[in-house]
């Protein structure tokens, strides 16, 4: 049993739970997750111990609730990175280390209209809803990040550093959801689109994910 557990939502909708678990998954780092469904009474009675935001995802070293917490999706893979060194949570390179860092600081404080307008649901088809001249901008915007990033670095494989990183974790709930709101995506976009959708872990949550019920009114402006 790790000493480390991972305090995540529905896999449906958690777009902010699936980037550190993907990384955590992909690159074999072991650990135990703890999941707290949104509007649940486990949320309600529990979210207050297993996280000093009432907010997913938490890691916790040690027993969820009395052991260490670090919260927010940055932070934790910056955690990650200083607990498993080996693991690749950023690329070796220092200027590619930077760049990766950038990507994902940048998606985390941006892309609202985005984020606001497409929520992450795997399991759902909506085609055209959410799609404006803010939202375009927003995907052009990353499927330019994307080509130069792939250009640049990612030589020796389909990521965006070659090998998977914390990068590709951070978006690959961004092209899940253009999936379900079908964004059609070409050239080296639609591709590392395909990897990422394609990678083992992001397969498993997946299949999970599909498996649940639950309707969170917040998550479904369009049902």
């Amino acid at each position: 049993m790790s000493d480390l557990t991972l305090v995540i939502a529905n896999k449906n909708y958690s777009s902010w739970s699936l980037r550190p678990w993907l990384a955590m998954t992909e690159l074999g780092i072991p650990f135990s997750e703890r999941m707290v469904k949104f509007d649940s009474e486990d949320w309600a009675r529990n979210i207050g111990t297993l996280s000093p935001t009432r907010l997913v995802p938490v890691l916790w070293e040690g027993e969820p609730g009395a052991g260490f917490a670090t919260f927010d999706s940055i932070a934790i893979l910056e955690r990650l990175h200083e607990l498993h060194p080996e693991a690749g949570i950023w690329p070796a390179d220092p200027r590619a280390r930077a760049r990766a860092r950038s990507l994902a600081a940048d998606f985390h404080a941006g892309y609202s209209a985005l984020r606001n307008a497409m929520p992450m649901n795997i399991r759902s088809r909506h085609p055209g809803k959410g799609m404006n001249p803010d939202v375009q901008r927003d995907i052009d915007r990353l499927c330019a990040h994307w080509s130069r990033t792939r250009s640049e670095f990612g030589a020796g494989g389909a990521f965006l550093f070659g090998g998977f990183s914390a990068a590709d974790a951070f978006f690959t709930p961004v092209v899940s959801r253009f999936v379900t709101y079908g964004v059609a995506l070409d050239g080296e976009a639609k591709a590392y689109q395909e990897a990422l959708l394609n990678a083992s872990a992001m397969q498993a949550w997946t299949e999970e994910a599909l498996k649940e019920t639950e309707f969170v009114p917040m998550d479904e402006p369009y049902a």
